[in-house]
């Protein structure tokens, strides 16, 4: 359930570097200026298209930390799912009747210890201070678009022991077992669906990426002849720090690193 620090430190420092340059990144695009020779009308133009460009920027920024929120919730879900798969493998041998009071007890202790475990995965998988898989995400809207209506709502469930119906699940006797057996499936059920919806989710939010990318372009292009800044390479340019910096936080999430310190670095 640890991770080589190694690991997490490189990944944090990583962070920090890319957090540096896109802040360099984005002022270079907010002081872009008109130059001098063009025309008043070219003045209002520009102006306008910068203004819609950075409409678009706050949006996908909304797109890209919702990507990061599922990317985290991925990770914690793979490690929640590899814990209930080893509790069923217990819960199995359990149902031995066969067994000795020793190795029965053996088999409740490894149980134990992953329940723990589950919570405390549910604990440490965190965006911005919320709980991902710990019931924090709920009705999380995300503005996919700059108009009205073109927002979608996302909901994760908890996935600690308690909401996952094991609270009170043992293998301290055969009956026990079997009855685990039944619990430990529908949980597990349950956490697969999770884990499908979050993939359709991640995957309805980069579709959503790539048209605001491609429509960003196409505006960043148009304003670039008009402005002393390259605007297009300076926004993709943006976006692929940002994109970057989403990619080492799904690191680090799916590593049980502890994302609090992360998202601090974020703001």
């Amino acid at each position: 359930m640890r991770i080589n620090n190694n690991v997490g430190m490189w990944a944090i420092r990583y962070l920090q570097n890319l957090q540096s340059t896109q802040n360099t990144q984005a002022q270079s695009l907010a002081q872009a200026t008109i130059p001098i020779q063009q025309s008043v009308a070219s003045t209002v133009i520009a102006e306008r298209i910068r203004s819609q460009v950075n409409g678009y920027r706050e949006v996908m920024m909304s797109v890209y930390n919702a990507i990061g929120v599922m990317n985290v919730a991925e990770g914690g879900i793979q490690n929640v799912s590899s814990n209930l798969q080893r509790m069923r493998e217990l819960a199995v041998q359990a149902s031995n009747g066969t067994l000795s009071e020793a190795d029965r007890t053996a088999l409740q202790q490894e149980f134990s210890q992953l329940a723990q475990g589950i919570n405390r995965v549910v604990e440490q998988t965190t965006y911005n201070n919320r709980r991902v898989i710990g019931g924090d995400i709920r009705d999380m809207q995300v503005q996919l678009g700059p108009n009205e209506g073109q927002q979608m709502r996302v909901t994760l469930p908890g996935m600690d022991i308690r909401s996952l119906g094991l609270e009170n699940v043992n293998l301290n006797n055969v009956e026990n077992a079997q009855n685990a057996l039944k619990a430990l499936d529908t949980a597990i059920e349950s956490v697969s669906n999770t884990r499908s919806y979050v993939g359709s989710v991640t995957n309805r939010l980069e579709g959503a990426a790539r048209n605001l990318s491609t429509t960003m372009l196409n505006l960043t292009s148009s304003v670039s002849t008009l402005t002393d800044t390259d605007m297009a390479r300076g926004v993709m340019d943006w976006l692929r720090t940002r994109l970057q910096q989403q990619a080492t936080i799904g690191i680090i999430g799916q590593s049980n690193a502890n994302a609090m310190n992360v998202l601090r670095l974020l703001g």
